[in-house]
C-alpha cells in the first residue's frame, strides 16, 4: 500500500512542481516584459524631454534674434530722432539769428537772443530730467519696496 500511495502522490507532486516552475516561468517572464515596457517607457520619456528642451532652446535664439533686430531697430530710430532734432534745432537758431537782426540789425544780438533761448531751454530740460530721475531712479524704487511713498 506503500507504494501504491507513493505512487499516487508522486504525479501529484510532480504535477505541483511542474505547476511552480510554470508559474515562476511566467512570472519571470512578466517581470522581464515589464522591465523592457518600463525601459522603452523611459527612454521614449527621455527622447520627449530631449526634443522639447531642444526646441525651447531653439525658441530662444530665435527669441535672441529678434530681440536683438528690435534693439537695431530701436537706435536706428533713434539716431534719425537725433538727426532730425539736431536739423530743426540749428534751423529754429538761424530763424530766431535772422528774425531778431530783420527786428534790429544786429547779428550780434541775435546771437544773444539765441543763446539765451538755448540757455533756457537746456535748463528747463536739465530740471526735468532731475525730477525723472528723482521719481523714476532706483531710490524711488526702493522707497516703494519699504512703503514709503
Amino acid at each position: 500500500m506503500t507504494i501504491s500511495a507513493d505512487s499516487e502522490n508522486q504525479p501529484k507532486h510532480d504535477s505541483a512542481e511542474a505547476e511552480s516552475l510554470r508559474i515562476s516561468q511566467a512570472q519571470a517572464q512578466e517581470a522581464e516584459a515589464s522591465f523592457h515596457a518600463t525601459y522603452s517607457a523611459i527612454a521614449n520619456l527621455f527622447k520627449v524631454k530631449q526634443k522639447k528642451y531642444q526646441k525651447t532652446f531653439e525658441l530662444a535664439l530665435l527669441e535672441g534674434k529678434i530681440s536683438i533686430q528690435a534693439i537695431a531697430v530701436f537706435g536706428i530710430l533713434i539716431l534719425l530722432t537725433f538727426i532730425i532734432v539736431a536739423t530743426l534745432w540749428c534751423l529754429i537758431n538761424v530763424a530766431i539769428v535772422i528774425a531778431v537782426m530783420q527786428l534790429s540789425s544786429s547779428i550780434w544780438l541775435g546771437l544773444l537772443v539765441a543763446a539765451g533761448i538755448n540757455t533756457l531751454l537746456f535748463a528747463f530740460c536739465f530740471s526735468l530730467m532731475r525730477k525723472v530721475k528723482r521719481e523714476v531712479g532706483f531710490n524711488r524704487t526702493k522707497r516703494v519696496l519699504k512703503g514709503d511713498l
